[in-house]
């Protein structure tokens, strides 16, 4: 009888990964400055043989830059110079555009029926604040212990405790406590600059997920405890009936006492906080096209805060390039449609999304004074099959419109803007 030997499980090893093309390009309306740039890169894995019901799993990601305009040329009326561009490369090293890459995943993962246990830099299954979101080159990343248990067709649970985090656009991991206020940290509600930047030592974030799904009928339930800060609880309804779906998403949110014991411009949630956000959704489809129209509101009781280094949110009303995390007291109007066209690979979608309810100048309920927004997305996505499987293009044309303001520092690279996309992926 032979034995196993270790480079057996090699002999048996998975390797996935993608190569991407990214160009984009910003236009600013008004005279003011635009900017292109395109990035190359990829990701190359590999996942060890089963072994017990242990495997192995690691990932490397890496970008540089192939051709593009100046991104450090500041605009001649703002003095600011490019945003969006530089989420393409490593955004806490402005300027490096070829020594760029991230050791994305490292886990050890044990597997038994349809579940498993991972530990060390892994991807978790999917929530809707939570998620690895990979608009850019390099994708939101965690580190941690992770267990999925699918005991039942109908039954789903995770669990997950995630104590360091590799943020969208960056190359290097960080412990939760370094990782959340690293990017912008907005405004307090009183109008003072906020800093809370290493002022959380928070040892992580705990996440318990559970969704049932049973015929035309689904419930998610989502709960979310980061050490320090704040709690947040979600529920998702879904119900198909014919053509048509509803949905029903409800966020609460509890802050933690220890914010209490920090100067007011330190904490990253005021006491009194509560953000509550409900988002709802009608849609009707069928092979061809699918249609949806949806309505997120945002309570007053407190901004809707969840850190911008861990993922982005995907309520019923999310676009690219549109979040609504920082803000209270709003209302978000989306209407979506898509079409299939001449094959079942061709997708031509096109989204409005209309932002209101926000006071120019006013931070109360508005971490990062933005302001009332209408934006349009139109996305192409094609989806090559026979020899070039694996290969998809996907084109994104932007256009965002402020409605209460028009000065030049306010809408430089934050809106009156077209923005094009032109992503290339083959998947491996």
């Amino acid at each position: 009888m032979n034995k196993y030997r270790v480079k057996d499980i090699f002999k048996d090893a998975y390797v996935h990964g993608h190569v991407r093309n990214f160009f984009l390009t910003t236009n600013n309306q008004g005279g003011l400055k635009d900017y292109y740039t395109n990035a190359t890169g990829g990701a190359i894995g590999i996942i060890t043989g089963n072994h017990k019901g242990f495997e192995i799993g690691v990932k490397n990601i890496f970008t540089y830059q192939t051709f593009g305009g100046n991104l450090k040329a500041k605009d001649v009326n703002t003095g600011y110079n490019a945003k969006w561009e530089y989420e393409l490369y490593d955004v806490l090293n402005k300027g490096n555009y070829n020594n760029i890459n991230r050791l994305d995943e490292l886990f050890l993962r044990y597997r038994f029926k349809k579940s498993y246990l991972s530990l060390g830099r892994l991807k978790p299954e999917y929530t809707p604040l939570l998620n690895q979101s990979d608009g850019r080159m390099m994708p939101f990343s965690h580190r941690g212990f992770w267990g999925h248990f699918n005991f039942h067709p109908r039954h789903t649970f995770n669990v997950g405790w995630l104590d360091g985090v590799a943020p969208r656009a960056t190359t290097e991991w960080f412990d939760l406590e370094e990782g959340i206020g690293l990017f912008n940290n907005g405004y307090q509600p009183n109008g003072e600059k906020a800093d809370y930047y290493k002022f959380y030592p928070s040892k992580g974030i705990g996440i318990i997920t559970y969704r049932y799904l049973h015929k035309n009928f689904k419930i998610a339930l989502y709960d979310f405890y980061i050490d320090k800060l704040n709690n947040t609880f979600l529920t998702e309804v879904g119900y198909n009936v014919m053509d048509f779906n509803l949905g029903l998403q409800v966020v609460y949110q509890t802050p933690l006492q220890f914010s209490e014991d920090l100067p007011y411009e330190n904490r990253y949630v005021q006491p009194k906080e509560h953000g509550q956000v409900i988002s709802s959704q009608l849609g009707w489809g069928n092979k061809i096209f699918k249609f949806a129209f949806a309505y997120t509101h945002a309570f007053d009781t407190g901004r809707f805060l969840f850190p911008k280094e861990l993922g982005r949110d995907r309520l019923f009303t999310s676009i690219s390039r549109s979040r609504l995390e920082g803000l209270g007291g709003v209302d978000v109007v989306t209407f979506k449609s898509e079409f299939r066209l001449l094959k079942p690979e061709l997708h031509v979608s096109i989204d409005l999304q209309k932002l209101t309810g926000l006071e120019a100048g006013q931070t109360t309920l508005n971490k990062y004074k933005i302001y009332e927004t209408f934006q349009a997305n139109t996305r192409i996505t094609y989806t090559l099959q026979g020899f070039l499987d694996g290969l998809t293009l996907d084109l994104l044309w932007v256009y965002r419109v402020n409605q209460n303001i028009k000065e030049a520092e306010r809408i430089f690279n934050k809106s009156d803007f077209n923005q094009f996309s032109f992503v290339t992926n083959f998947y491996f």
